[in-house]
């Protein structure tokens, strides 16, 4: 069953309501016979096809072109049916690809041609109607390119992302498994060998081997990076953070930490979250705002740890909604999580409030 949009069905009704007054009257083109008025939803109609039979409706579209301009009338040359070329090639550049668009493009500067010539064939109409076509079609692709280069750069994006979860993984993960791995061995030597403990501690270290060598073929998977074999540095925790606070400034940021309770130790995936947490919402605030300003605001507690990020200034000019967009907020919003916390990212009249908590019962 087919189904069209309100706005294409309101566009395509007025268009030939337009059209068909054109034929009728001498308003904008000279009268045209009545049977002419025929021929009209033979040009607007196939708009409502555009999407899902695109070829198709550019060549009824552009045939009834030509056939109006055989007939004698000169509504190609109106009002409503430019518009609806205009918009059909458009449509077409912006969905077809690169080599059907191509085809799409001769096709309709060959009807127009065709039009022109049946009409008043002056140098300057062939140049006006030809114009008309090029500039449509390449709005359309335009606009295609540039949906293009921003769902590449948001998957580059998750690419990157994705990397770097794998080297936080192998600093965090690896380096506690190998610890427990480690000191099973170192304990397992000092014990008889038929000891129970012993056996219960070979296991152990023989489980977290096993376990290592399952993680590196994890993180070979994640890794997408050509870098991804260069050395693993330590990654960033709660103690960097006036480091961050301090170099967001040389970004137009002005960034303030406060820090309200006593700081206790956390593990280390818990202080990387919190670290990328303030540093996403940091870099947000110097790509969405000029001259900004950002509060950190650290709240310990007994049981959990609320960091607060309020961003506020003005609305910087270049900053503007994109397809991948969100992704930032979307990735914080799972590092909290599998920290077993909570988020929330509220946005206000002159900035942006996140508020994250983590829990802390458990954590040494």
């Amino acid at each position: 069953m087919l189904r069209f949009r309100v706005v294409d069905l309101v566009l395509v009704g007025a268009l030939t309501a337009l059209a068909c007054v054109e034929s009728l009257s001498s308003l904008v083109t000279p009268r045209s016979p009545a049977y002419v008025a025929l021929t009209v939803p033979f040009v607007t109609v196939p708009l409502l096809f555009r999407r899902s039979r695109p070829e198709a409706a550019g060549a009824v579209l552009l045939g009834a072109l030509v056939l109006q301009a055989a007939l004698g009338s000169d509504l190609p040359g109106g009002v409503a049916e430019p518009i609806a070329l205009v918009v059909m090639l458009y449509s077409l550049a912006a969905h077809l690809p690169v080599r059907r668009a191509l085809v799409v493009l001769l096709g309709a500067a060959a009807a127009l041609a065709v039009v022109v010539a049946l009409g008043d064939a002056r140098a300057g109409n062939f140049v006006y109607a030809e114009m008309v076509v090029v500039v449509a079609w390449l709005s359309g692709r335009g606009v295609r390119l540039a949906e293009e280069r921003s769902s590449l750069l948001s998957e580059n994006r998750a690419m990157q992302e994705r990397s770097r979860i794998a080297r936080e993984l192998h600093d965090v993960v690896s380096h506690n498994v190998s610890a427990i791995v480690v000191q099973a061995g170192a304990e397992r030597r000092d014990l008889a060998a038929d000891d129970p403990v012993a056996s219960a501690l070979a296991d152990i270290e023989q489980h977290g081997r096993e376990t290592l060598q399952e993680l590196r073929k994890l993180l070979g998977l994640l890794r997408v990076d050509p870098d991804a074999a260069a050395p693993l540095a330590p990654q960033p925790g709660l103690g960097d953070l006036p480091g961050l606070i301090e170099s967001s400034g040389g970004r137009g940021t002005r960034a303030a930490l406060v820090v309200e309770g006593e700081p206790r130790e956390v593990g280390d995936g818990l202080g990387l979250a919190a670290y990328r947490v303030v540093q996403e919402c940091l870099t947000n605030a110097g790509k969405h705002t000029m001259n900004g300003q950002a509060e950190v605001r650290l709240r310990w507690g007994q049981q959990s740890l609320q960091i607060d990020v309020l961003s506020s200034g003005e609305p910087a000019l270049r900053s503007r909604s994109v397809p991948g967009a969100g992704y930032g907020l979307q990735s914080m919003a799972e590092r909290v999580r599998a920290e077993g916390g909570e988020m929330l990212a509220v946005p206000g009249p002159d900035g942006f409030a996140v508020h994250a908590t983590f829990p802390l019962e458990g954590r040494s």
